[in-house]
């Protein structure tokens, strides 16, 4: 590959990854990590569509296999129907080396196959969007639906992006290389990506000029420039950030050739099959907490995490009230909050312990659908955590699922949960990200100091001075004379055996001698300092120049592109 690196590493997991490998994304700039190799992943997505045709098991009354023909019939159907409401695409028919997948029905049709990837609508940087084209790539491989899921359902946080600004000299000086913020809407309360809206619209339409402006002095010509129009005329129709962003991101993925379809988690958690397998996670919550629990402890200590939130929180549990792995808010008031579940007389009642109530049929799986679709309807918004949400898309819609780094490490436990909880394999997954650094044309050196080594001599003038003072330079003879009957004194000091009481006063002079010493050091010291500062500096402006995590749109559009494209090319 002329474009960077390609890494392949890792086992083929065909079943729970507990392998304990670790991921780690690449440091050197067009670095790229495929994980396993791409050549596997045919194979394992067969092995995945094998594993699920026979797969029993009951979920209220319908079997898995037949609530994924059905869910992944509205997958389809709802990503075609969102997608071609703002660009054009062409969906897959079926075919290629994997043709013919879930079977519909008893009149032998059969559903095409669906390889999945999902990130939040983000701003993110180009390793991230690397996953789509390796998506759209594959999935024309082996003739499936690629479906991209725009999470949504995630909390924007900050209205704003980091850009690299300054000049690109090596300088000690304030104009020298750092980052600034710059904003694409004012600041609000953070929400889901679902409901924030544009607060401020002139900060939102001139976002691609001001952050092209701030990152002119470093890199021509970025994509932002281009794109941001995009997105303005997106938000026109939808009106919120985060899908205005997805939509204007996708749209420029087909433009570069890439041919998927993408459904937003909000849609996906309103339809009839997500609501069906989110009933049978109600009647079973405390089954589900249990093991939840159990498999979460089991890989901390496997992975050495002390951590109580990572990857993902234990799921309360508490005399008849059990949490499920769900957020709710309402359109009126969106902040997310748990949700929990309790028995109340012949029903239960799904609840944030405030305002919201739900309350379902324990014995009737299609009324609690009905009931849970009709809250929908009302404006309460049940949405699946990150570790519900991969897991319902590999268990249920697709045949193969392609992970961040990120992902990839909290699914070893999706994995271990969806076995001893619903008793079969998730289908397989693989890892692709990739580094690609600005190119900055900066005039830093690579060969600068090592900040923590500068400090370790400053340390060693003040504790070893003797080590640094030389008295046959001292051109002053009383002071050379000085000099050596201090460093000589020092010298017997370390030397002598002293008894317990002795020691703390030997220490007091050793003391005293290493003070007395700086003053035949005040210029070594100050030229020390400089370096320090200097080796300080230059590692700031190597951090503002290296980092792998700027936003996609602040890169030049050619080079963004050809990098992005010949990834998954160069898997064959």
């Amino acid at each position: 590959m002329t474009s960077g690196r390609i890494n392949n590493t890792g086992p083929m997991n065909t079943g729970p990854m507990n392998t304990g490998r670790r991921l780690r994304a690449p440091q050197e700039d067009r670095g790229v990590l495929v994980d396993p190799p791409w050549s596997t992943w045919a194979q394992l997505t067969e092995t995945s569509a094998a594993d699920r045709s026979h797969d029993d098991c009951d979920l209220g009354g319908i079997r898995l296999a037949a609530l994924a023909r059905e869910a992944r019939r509205e997958f389809i159907e709802a990503a075609t129907d969102y997608t071609r409401a703002y660009r054009d695409v062409a969906v897959p028919a079926g075919g290629g080396p994997l043709a013919g997948g879930l079977e519909a029905g008893g009149n032998g049709e059969r559903l095409p196959r669906v390889v999945a990837a999902g990130h939040q609508p983000e701003l993110y940087h180009p390793g991230v969007w690397a996953k789509n084209f390796a998506l759209s790539r594959f999935a024309a491989q082996v003739g499936a639906v690629p479906i991209n899921l725009v999470v949504d359902g995630d909390v924007l946080e900050t209205a704003s992006i980091r850009v690299p600004t300054g000049s690109p000299a090596d300088s000690l000086v304030d104009h020298g290389p750092r980052i600034e913020n710059v904003a694409f809407d004012a600041a609000a309360e953070s929400m889901p990506h679902e409901e924030r809206r544009v607060l401020d619209h002139d900060i939102w339409r001139t976002f691609g000029e001001r952050a092209a402006e701030t990152l002119r002095p470093l890199v021509r010509d970025p994509l932002v420039e281009r794109f941001w129009p995009t997105v303005v005329e997106c938000s026109r129709r939808t009106g919120r950030i985060g899908s205005a962003i997805a939509q204007a991101r996708h749209w420029w993925e087909g433009e570069w050739g890439a041919n998927t379809l993408e459904l937003p988690q909000s849609l996906l958690c309103e339809s009839r099959s997500f609501l069906r397998f989110t009933a049978y996670l109600i009647v079973e919550a405390e089954r589900f907490a249990e093991i939840h629990n159990r498999s979460l402890l089991e890989f901390r200590r496997r992975a050495g995490i002390r951590s109580a939130n990572h990857p993902v929180p234990a799921l309360s549990a508490t005399g008849d009230e059990w949490e499920l792995p769900l957020w709710l808010w309402t359109a009126d008031d969106p902040r997310r909050r748990h949700v929990f579940v309790r028995r109340s007389g012949g029903e239960l009642e799904l609840t944030d312990r405030g305002r919201v109530s739900i309350r379902l049929p324990v014995d009737s799986p299609e009324g609690a659908v009905e009931r849970l679709a009709l809250s929908a309807a009302r404006g309460v918004r049940l949405r699946s955590r990150a570790l519900l949400t991969t897991m319902y898309v590999r268990l249920v819609l697709s045949d193969f699922f392609v992970h961040g780094i990120g992902g990839a490490k909290y699914d070893e436990l999706t994995d271990t949960l969806s076995e001893r909880f619903f008793r079969v394999r998730s289908p397989a997954y693989g890892v692709v990200t990739a580094t690609r650094k600005l190119p900055i044309s900066s005039r830093v050196s690579d060969s600068r100091a090592d900040p923590s080594a500068v400090e370790h001599r400053l340390w060693e003038m003040t504790h070893h001075p003797e080590r640094f003072v030389e008295p046959a330079t001292i051109a002053d003879g009383e002071e050379a004379r000085q000099a050596r009957e201090m460093i000589e004194k020092k010298a017997r000091l370390i030397a002598a055996e002293p008894s317990a009481e002795e020691a703390r006063a030997r220490c007091r002079a050793i003391r005293g001698l290493n003070q007395g010493l700086q003053r035949w050091l005040a210029e070594p010291r100050r030229a020390v300092a400089r370096a320090l500062e200097a080796a300080h500096r230059a590692e700031q402006v190597a951090g503002v120049v290296g980092s792998r995590e700027y936003a996609f749109c602040l890169f030049p559009e050619k080079d963004l592109r050809d990098f992005l494209v010949e990834i998954p090319r160069a898997q064959r």
